[in-house]
């Protein structure tokens, strides 16, 4: 059974000659228990990006080929609702990877840290800008550089609250790629075909669960979160929200945006599977984009229709505006290329 800890793994030492890393140096990390734990760190970009991609790159979308699967730490949906819209094709969940046949990534177990930051604890893997090593100024670094010779990162637990300047330290490289040592045993695993990979919406998008997006649905949602909405209308409109299909229905996207969506997204900053959902659908973004954008942004992502242009082209008449009235008259036309959309 293989250990739950990203860190505390039996790492072979053909898993790093088979993924090419033939130059990555073991350097320590502390963890808010004061344990120092080894990780591996890499100059490559190149060994980065290939074990970045072997754990995202989707390998199957057939559910009907696989079993049990395991997710990667902190995945941004949460575990009821991928066990749920799992539970639908029979597949289970397991803590133990080598008892997963498949792994389901997302974009949260990569990250950017930059000079002496706050690295969690369960990121399989990340990239540190301009970073240091400390291996001094605390007893459980200095007895673990002293039994194993091995710098330690200097972040935020191991600084303690103290001040960089009052403590010795060094640099590291200054584009450092360091890695969990699950992240290398799970890449191996899939570069070698034991593990398959599907990704987050390929899992929710088969679910029998999702509901169509229509103007009476979001009506609905509107007032459940509004602001004289109670505990249990919010809670109750946080688990709809994440089954909303939208698909064929841009235009009602690009309205709630704008409409109550965005300015909403607030009370659900707990609820993980909306704040998925918001970010999977760009409400940030379309919130804040006048019609005439939002047509653009819709054609650039191959969703825009005739139904969806002729209602924000409406829109985009209502934000004409034009001078010297007092002497010319003028007459809008949709331009050439977009005629096409305005035909039934």
């Amino acid at each position: 059974m293989a250990n739950k800890h990203i860190h505390q793994q039996e790492l072979p030492d053909q898993v790093l000659t088979d993924l090419g890393f033939t130059e990555a140096i073991v350097v320590g990390l502390m963890m808010k228990n004061l344990d120092i734990e080894e990780i591996y760190l890499s100059e490559s970009l190149a060994q980065y990006d290939k074990v970045k991609d072997l754990l995202e790159t989707e390998t199957t979308a057939d559910l009907t080929t696989v079993k049990r699967a395991f997710i990667l730490p902190m995945h941004n949906v949460s575990t009821d609702r991928l066990k749920a819209a799992l539970k639908e094709h029979k597949i289970g969940i397991t803590n133990d990877y080598e008892k997963a046949d498949f792994i389901i990534p997302h974009t949260n177990f990569y990250d950017l840290y930059q000079s002496v930051d706050t690295i969690p604890q369960s990121k399989l893997m990340f990239k540190l800008s301009n970073g240091y090593y400390s291996n001094g100024h605390r007893k459980a670094i200095i007895d673990y550089y002293r039994e194993h010779g091995n710098n330690v990162i200097l972040e935020k637990i191991s600084l303690d609250g103290s001040y960089q300047h009052t403590i010795d330290y060094e640099s590291a490289p200054f584009d450092s790629y360091c890695f969990s040592k699950m992240s290398l045993i799970l890449a191996d695993l899939v570069d070698k075909g034991d593990l398959q990979v599907i990704e987050t919406d390929t899992i929710l998008n088969q679910s029998a669960n999702r509901v169509p997006m229509t103007e009476e649905l979001m009506e609905d949602i509107k007032k459940m979160c509004g602001y004289s909405a109670s505990d249990e209308e919010i809670e109750m409109s946080g688990k709809i929200i994440p089954t909303i299909d939208p698909t064929g229905e841009p235009y009602l996207l690009y309205k709630y945006a704008v409409d109550f969506l965005d300015s909403c997204s607030y009370k659900y900053n707990r609820n993980k599977d909306v704040m998925y959902w918001m970010d999977k659908h760009n409400i940030y973004r379309l919130s804040r984009k006048t019609a005439e954008e939002a047509i653009k942004y819709f054609e650039e992502k191959d969703m825009l229709d005739s139904r969806c242009f002729r209602a924000l082209e409406v829109k985009c008449r209502e934000e004409i505006h034009i001078s010297n009235r007092e002497l010319y008259t003028f007459k809008v036309q949709v331009k050439p290329e977009y005629r096409k959309y305005m035909q039934n």
